[in-house]
């Protein structure tokens, strides 16, 4: 099978784990998360393990964390644009990249000062067991056979998983256009809907598949991290043919207001969360894995990232 390469590194080749440290960041006097979107979610289960972790080792004074729900992260992203106070970092992920392509707003990188990228969790495909996709290597033959094919499902349209999906095509040489897939509100309705049938195909977090996977409920057929993934007995998608490494990733970004002074101290902050013990057990308990990466390499990384999400949205006709 004649495959293209497509190189898409959603959250770099290999995840940057916690170092040892280099001294306490300066004390914030304030620090107020903002997440874009409703409630509930993964940002800000993120927002809340980074407050616990700064009010613990007291490196700032009042830490708050303000949903802004509205368009997705639209609305979120204007009023950040628009004039976000110094104290304020918004989290940062995939599908905050794609809300800004959608948006026509500038990028999130020129719109923002870039700290910080503190964790992500890998993707996998998965199959019922029934499925006549036993492999990845029958999903691809009948992917490239017929792109409207396979049903594939996963979470809300230009997340994540179907960000993955369009980067998936691409890398086979699929007709991305042509690709049917079902967004479901989160990964656990997806998982069900593999479960009980009605998609043949679903990507989903490794820690939401995890459970079933191990009972024997769902078959992995790829991973999308660059190594094999413990208790996942399925090929990385380069083992299968497909040049392609990709995390659901959370940072965090400042507000332009900042002056360079401001930056370097939330940079420290940044730092200090990163590379303590305390956030690393913390992935470790949420299935995260700790991939940080900060300053000017994280613009770099972010301006990358946010021009191939664009091209893939393109391609899934959602621009």
């Amino acid at each position: 099978m004649r495959r293209r390469t497509v190189l898409a590194l959603g959250a770099g080749v290999l995840a940057l784990a916690a170092g040892c440290g280099t001294g306490d960041p300066p004390i914030q006097r304030e620090i107020d998360f903002v997440v874009p979107g409703p409630s509930g979610g993964r940002s800000e289960r993120i927002a809340r393990l980074m407050k616990a972790v700064i009010e613990r080792r007291g490196w700032a004074r009042t830490v708050g964390i303000s949903s802004q729900p509205g368009g997705g992260g639209a609305l979120a992203i204007s009023r950040f644009f628009a004039g976000g106070r110094q104290s304020d970092l918004m989290v940062a992920d995939p599908a905050l990249v794609a809300v800004a392509a959608m948006d026509r707003t500038r990028p999130l990188a020129s719109g923002t000062w870039p700290l910080a990228r503190l964790a992500g969790q890998w993707e996998v495909l998965v199959a019922a067991p029934g499925s006549r996709f036993r492999t990845f290597e029958d999903f691809a033959t009948a992917l490239l056979r017929d792109p409207s094919g396979p049903k594939v499902g996963g979470g809300v349209a230009g997340g994540a998983d179907h960000l993955l999906y369009g980067l998936t095509a691409q890398g086979l040489g699929a007709d991305v256009r042509l690709l049917d897939y079902t967004a479901f509100a989160d990964c656990a309705q997806a998982v069900a809907a593999v479960l009980d049938g009605r998609m043949a195909l679903g990507f989903g977090a490794q820690q939401d598949v995890a459970r079933h996977v191990a009972a024997g409920r769902l078959r992995p057929l790829a991973v999308s991290s660059s190594e094999r993934l413990p208790g996942v007995d399925a090929p990385t998608f380069i083992e299968a043919g497909v040049s392609l490494v990709y995390a659901n990733w959370w940072g965090l970004l400042g507000s332009r207001r900042l002056d360079d002074s401001q930056r370097d101290a939330l940079l420290d902050l940044c730092r200090s969360v990163g590379e303590s013990a305390v956030w690393s057990q913390a992935c470790t308990a949420q299935g995260w894995a700790p991939m940080y990466l900060a300053g000017e390499d994280f613009r770099q990384w972010l301006t990358a990232e946010s021009a191939r999400t664009k091209q893939v949205l393109t391609g899934l006709g959602l621009l």
